[in-house]
């Protein structure tokens, strides 16, 4: 590894985000909610970009249109352990992957579990997606998310089916980093032993994460365990993983999903890599994380 990762990776953790994340669920709750009422959506402007926000069910979607029309879409959904909404700088990175992938973007800033349980999350994504079919085909739509929001993209085509909604499928999905809670002991136990390796999520908050996403009412499991969604119809998916972070612990229950449905899919493994490494292009083993994100999401690599 390159002595800026090394540097880097000592860095975060000594930040002490880790421990941060290791607070009880009501704690989380409470930080959480007085960080996002200081939160607010950057007022973006770029010449080659009309940008404006709508409202989908309710919520807002930042729309990132190229001024040279493209028929290309991307509903990017940014993770934030479903109780963090985007950061300024969030949205100008996702700025940078409209310019550098030639897509328009769709970013949802969707509702967090920190004031609804997570089915409501799962509405909302598939009213925007919804809204995109209006005006893209689903043949040139991509969904992509990182952390929770990868959690989010792969589990729409889960929700639709469990909905019986008639929407066309995406062309693709990318998911970086998916974050979804352990069921079995066998996953609890991974995650237990990548707890060490992981400077970001401890293995801990996957646990807490799940009492977060209910706030206090029932919700379909695979909301919670989107390992054990029904992936009827699944467009082609790639995951990517850093081998480094506790969620990693989940990939081989979705690879057992992903062939139990036959859907094509394909799992990138960043070694000795941190959480969603390739949205944090910070050194030159993250750099090249990001250039294959770019090309998986332009359909350059599959």
């Amino acid at each position: 590894m390159s002595l800026t990762y090394e540097i880097l990776k000592r860095a975060v953790k000594l930040s002490g985000l880790k421990k941060s994340m290791e607070m009880d669920s009501s704690e989380i709750i409470e930080v959480m909610n007085r960080r996002n009422a200081k939160n607010r959506i950057p007022d973006l402007k770029d010449q080659d970009f009309d940008i404006e926000r709508i409202l989908c069910d309710g919520y807002p979607v930042v729309v990132m249109k190229h001024k040279e029309k493209t028929e290309k879409a991307c509903l990017f959904l940014i993770g934030g352990g479903m109780v963090k909404w985007p950061n300024p700088a969030s949205l100008k990175k996702a700025l940078r992957i409209a310019k550098e992938t030639g897509l328009d973007l769709y970013v949802p800033y969707y509702p967090l579990c920190t004031k609804n349980p997570v089915s409501r999350s799962f509405a909302m994504i598939a009213e925007t997606y919804r809204t995109m079919l209006e005006e893209y085909d689903s043949s040139n739509i991509t969904l992509f998310g990182t952390s929770s929001g990868g959690c989010l993209a792969l589990g729409l085509i889960a929700y639709l089916n469990a909905m019986h909604m008639d929407l066309a499928r995406p062309a693709q999905i990318l998911a970086i980093s998916p974050g979804t809670c352990p069921v079995s002991k066998e996953e609890k136990q991974r995650m237990a032993e990548l707890d060490e390796k992981d400077v970001i999520i401890p293995a801990k908050y996957m646990i807490t994460a799940e009492e977060i996403m209910k706030h206090g009412t029932k919700v379909p499991g695979y909301m919670l365990h989107l390992q054990e969604g029904d992936f009827t119809d699944c467009p082609r998916v790639t995951f990517m993983y850093g081998s480094d972070e506790v969620l990693y612990a989940i990939a081989p229950s979705f690879e057992k999903t992903m062939q139990k449905y036959g859907v094509n899919y394909r799992m990138i493994i960043g070694e000795g890599m941190f959480h969603c490494y390739p949205v944090f292009p910070v050194c030159p083993e993250a750099k090249a994380g990001w250039d294959q994100m770019i090309r998986i999401l332009k359909g350059e690599e599959v």
